[in-house]
This record gives C-alpha cells, structure tokens and sequence, in this order.
C-alpha cells in the first residue's frame, strides 16, 4: 500500500508540472513595447517637417548653410516616452492596428506616406510593419497623425491635403537653389539623374552632394576608360613625374596645389588651399610597393591606405593619368580634378 501511495504521488507531481498548475514553466504574457514608429507623410507642409522617427527624432529643410540648403536631424525633446506610452489606455495597440490596417504591396509615382512600425509583442517577439502610399492618404490619416504629433511632443507632420513631390520649385523653397547652381544641366536634371524623391530629400540630406553627383556621373564617360580595371606598371623618371605634374596643375583652372608632408609611403599628398581639397599623386612603377586590393563590386581595383590607427586601414579608389604612367588618389577633390588629371 506504502508502495502506491508514493507512485500515486510521483504522477500528481508530474501532472502539475505539465498542466501548469502549482511550479508553471509557461511563458507569461508581456506589456507590448513600441520599438520605433517611423513617419514620411508628404502632405505639404510650411514646416518643412516631412518625416518624424519616434522617439528619437524629426527632420527638417533649412538653407542657412554654406554650399546649399541641408535636412538636419533634431532630437525630439517634449515626446511621450516610451514607457509611458505602453501605461496609456490602449498603449500602442491603436498605432499598431492603425498601420497593420493599411493597405500593402501599393506601387505609384507620388509617394503620399511611408510607415515603418518596429513593436515587442505580447511574447516578447519583435515585428515589423512596412507600409507605403501613393496619390492620396489613407482614412483616418489625419487622425492617426494628430495621435503620432502628440507623442512626439508637438505640431510637425501634416495630415491629409495636396502631395508633395520633388520638384526643381520644390528644391528651390526648401534648399534654396536654382538652375543657375546646375553645371551644364537642370533641377529636373538633378532630380532625374540622381533618382531624387521625398525619402532621400527628408533624410540626412545635403543638396550639394546631389548637385556634384549629378556633375560627377554626366562627365563619367569621360572618366571610365582611365579606371583601374587592371593594374598596370610604366616605367617613367623623377624628371617626367615632376613634368606632369607641373602640366597638371596648369589645368586646374586657377586653383594652385601645394605640397604638403605626405602620411602614406610612396604617395605624395597635394592640396588646394583655396578649397581645402587634397589627394595623392604615384608613379605607376611603384603600384607593386603600395596595398593594392582586388576589384570591387564595381569591376575596380582601389588601395588599401594607412588609417594610422592599430590594425586599421582605408579604402579608397584611383585613377591612371591618359598615359599610364602616374595615378592619383582622390582623398576628397572634386570632378574636375580627376577629369584634368585624365586629360
């Protein structure tokens, strides 16, 4: 009898540690945590306030800038914090249905919003939701960006109302540029060539980059034939090295280069005082004594430059002079040097 009991005893205990009951190992269900809720609504705004990353920041146009207008990140300072957004009636269940509820795989030309919802579930899970528009906005919108403006601590997206899109007069207003800052091209060139729209302007964004990438890729016809999709050696002297040179800076349309003690072995370093931009200059003879890498994603060989710091070392590109001779390294010169270099 003594026997039973004790066995009878052994698959109680085993039944409540199954069932749950008594020492439960189930998971308990937990508060759900707003990640990140991330906002592009194009509805036009005076603001200039386009896109809102919840709860760190928001992004804005603002032309008083050297070299073109920039959107700069702010921090947001007055927003509902996190935690206290998961204590509110409803927490963040009304963010999530709401973005969960629009509509998915929409393709169009005039962007109107772009959602990304980052959330931990009940279950400690975390999911994401994407979400883009096109043409107009969603029902409920206005509200839904009444809601997210109050976490994020004031008055910065626009509801509902015409769709911005990126337009040369759109660039002008919110970066303070023209035709005229254009070389050998348009705002519409710009925006054409450099695929520009409402996400990549309302980012960190810096309207001279676009402007010389827009340069940059109209003269890469030019620059192509002298890329290094092979390493090449030709012998040359100090005297016809020192004679490029000299050539070289004459094309330069005025800017003068001086020389300046160089960091890296076997590459001598030139700057423009009058912009402040610099490069390096080799002979082709010497290639086989500086850190080649191999090609790139992009067909290229590029060089492997000391960062001066333990163990670290710097990628960077460069280009063979029309004879092959002398190579240059363009730590951050612009277009037209390289093109002059080529020449």
């Amino acid at each position: 009898m003594k026997k039973i009991q004790i066995i009878t005893g052994m698959i109680f205990a085993t039944l409540l540690l199954f069932t749950g009951c008594g020492g439960s190992t189930r998971k308990e269900a937990q508060q759900p945590w707003l990640k990140c809720l991330e906002v592009y609504s194009n509805a036009a705004n005076p603001e200039n306030i386009y896109h809102v990353e919840y709860p760190y920041a928001f992004y804005a146009f603002t032309t008083d800038t050297e070299g073109g207008g920039i959107t700069r990140r702010y921090d947001l300072q007055e927003h509902v914090k996190v935690e206290d957004l998961a204590e509110e009636d409803g927490g963040i269940q009304y963010f999530v249905e709401y973005v969960k509820g629009l509509p998915e795989n929409q393709e169009g030309e005039s962007l109107s919003y772009y959602v990304i919802c980052r959330y931990i579930d009940e279950e400690g899970k975390e999911e994401n939701i994407y979400r883009k528009g096109y043409g107009t906005f969603p029902e409920g919108w206005d509200g839904f960006i009444a809601q997210f403006n109050r976490i994020c601590g004031g008055e910065f997206l626009s509801g509902g109302g015409i769709v911005q899109k990126v337009t040369p007069g759109f660039l002008t207003e919110a970066f303070g540029v023209t035709d005229e800052d254009v070389r050998e091209g348009t705002l519409q060139d710009v925006i054409d060539t450099q695929r520009l729209d409402m996400i990549k302007v309302t980012g960190t964004f810096r309207i001279k980059n676009a402007l010389d990438g827009y340069y940059a890729s109209i003269k890469e016809p030019l620059l192509e034939p002298y890329r290094p999709r092979e390493l090449i050696s030709v012998e040359s002297t100090q005297e016809e090295y020192d004679a490029f040179l000299e050539s070289f800076f004459e094309r330069l349309e005025g800017s003068r280069a001086e020389e300046s003690e160089s960091d890296q072995a076997y590459l001598r370093r030139f700057t423009l005082p009058d912009t402040g931009q610099s490069f390096y200059t080799a002979k082709t003879s010497d290639l086989d004594k500086l850190p080649t890498v191999k090609k790139n994603d992009d067909g290229y060989y590029g060089l492997e430059l000391d960062a001066h710091m333990e163990g670290m070392t710097m990628g960077t590109d460069f280009i063979y002079s029309a004879d092959g001779k002398f190579i240059l390294v363009p730590m951050d010169c612009g277009t037209d040097i390289l093109t002059a270099f080529c020449q």
